[in-house]
This record gives structure tokens, sequence and C-alpha cells, in this order.
């Protein structure tokens, strides 16, 4: 033991120096790892605020929409998205939000016309009405016509309006809205890939060769060692 406590004592300002070193080392590691994130999170989000809704073909022909997401906590998100912010913190997760989309559009059903013969004649004189009914949520616009024993109903407009709110929190929860009250929602199936976590800390058995300029002779060391690894590939 007094072996032991003389070399630390003999050593204690290199082993001070080794242990500083080892500090920087680490906490500059962490730092560039830090700003190499924000750096990718911004380039990301720049493209993400300039990008609109670009279409492509799916497998069966159908029109796919795409367009850049963000990159950020939800937090951040206030101040990229303010909208889509208060979306997804009106759903009131179980867990932590870990992503979410919004998006808004449109049916447009084609216009159309339907004849329906009167079978027996209650109506002695013509009239034409139009009609339109229009809200937040759907666009109706026509008319009805009474010619010649015929009831005549001409659509000319007739387009449904919605918009959805979609969120996956870490809990795997699936969450769903609609600011339209008559939507409905009849099944929901999620997919997520888990993202893995880069590990940095590692601990096993390791073998180092190396060599004492003061003694002059080369140094071999098996044993077992905590690592902390700055670049992987």
């Amino acid at each position: 033991m007094k072996t032991i406590f003389s070399i630390i004592s003999n050593y204690k300002r290199d082993i001070i120096y080794i242990l500083f070193i080892l500090l920087l080392i680490c906490s500059l590691s962490f730092s560039i790892r830090t700003c190499s994130n924000t750096r990718s999170e911004y380039k990301n989000n720049i493209i993400a605020l300039k990008d609109t809704i670009k279409y492509y073909k799916g497998k069966n022909g159908n029109l796919v929409a795409t367009k850049r997401a963000f990159e950020s906590s939800l937090k951040d998100l206030k101040l990229l998205n303010e909208d889509l912010y208060n979306k997804l913190d009106q759903l009131k997760a179980k867990g932590h939000i870990t992503s979410g989309v919004s998006f808004e559009g449109f049916i447009e059903n084609p216009s159309n016309d339907t004849t329906y013969i009167i079978q027996r004649d209650t109506l002695y004189k013509g009239f034409n009405k139009n009609f339109d009914f229009n809200n937040d949520y759907r666009i109706l616009e026509g008319n009805v016509s009474y010619n010649k024993d015929s009831l005549n109903l001409h659509i000319d407009k007739d387009i449904v309006k919605f918009d959805y709110t979609v969120a996956l929190d870490d809990k795997n929860n699936i969450m769903i809205n609609s600011s339209n009250p008559y939507v409905k929602f009849n099944e929901m199936t999620g997919f997520q890939i888990p993202r893995q976590k880069q590990k940095h800390w590692s601990l096993g058995p390791s073998v180092g060769f190396g060599y004492n300029p003061i003694e002059n002779k080369p140094l071999f060391n098996v044993g077992v060692s905590l690592n902390y690894g700055i670049i992987k590939f």
C-alpha cells in the first residue's frame, strides 16, 4: 500500500494534468457534437421554411403529396411555426410528443344533374330556386327547378374541406384530431422506426501497447477500461 501511495504522491501533478486534459477533451467533443447537431437542424429548418407541397406518383399511380418537415424540440417549434405548435399543444398527449404533422385539404365532387320524375302532379306552376350553402367545412351551390312534371336538381359546386393534426408521443401513442366537428375516425394504425441512440461510453476488456522512454522499454497492458468515444465510424 505504501508503494501505491508513494507512486500517486510522486505523480500527483501528472495525474491531475491527465485528468484535466481528459475532461477538456470530453467537453470539447460534447461541444462539437452539439454544434454539429444544431447546424444540421438549422439547415433542415431553412429548407422546410422555403419548401412547398410537391406531388409524385405512388406505386399504384395515385398522387402523393410531400413537404420537408421541421426538426426541433416542441418548444423551439413555436418560433418556427406557431400554428403547428398550437395544434400539437391542444392534443394533450400522455407522453412527450416526438413527431407531428398538420395538413389541410378539400374534396371537390364533380358537378352533376339528377332528375326526378313526379308520379303525381302536385305542382301546377314551374319554379327555379337557387341554393347556396357555405361554411368553414363545406361549399354547396346549385339550383332546383320544376318544369313539365319533372324536378331537376343541379349541383354547380360541392366542396368538402378538412384538416387533420396527427402526432406520436414517446410511448408510441397516436393522436389525431380535426377542427371539423363532423369528422369521425373509424381506424388508426401507426408505424414508427425507433432512432438508435449513439452511445459514447463503453466498458470492457482492453489490450494496450506503449513505450516508456524513462526506462527505455515497451509496455504491455491487459485489463478492464472505461472508454469515451469521440469519433465513431
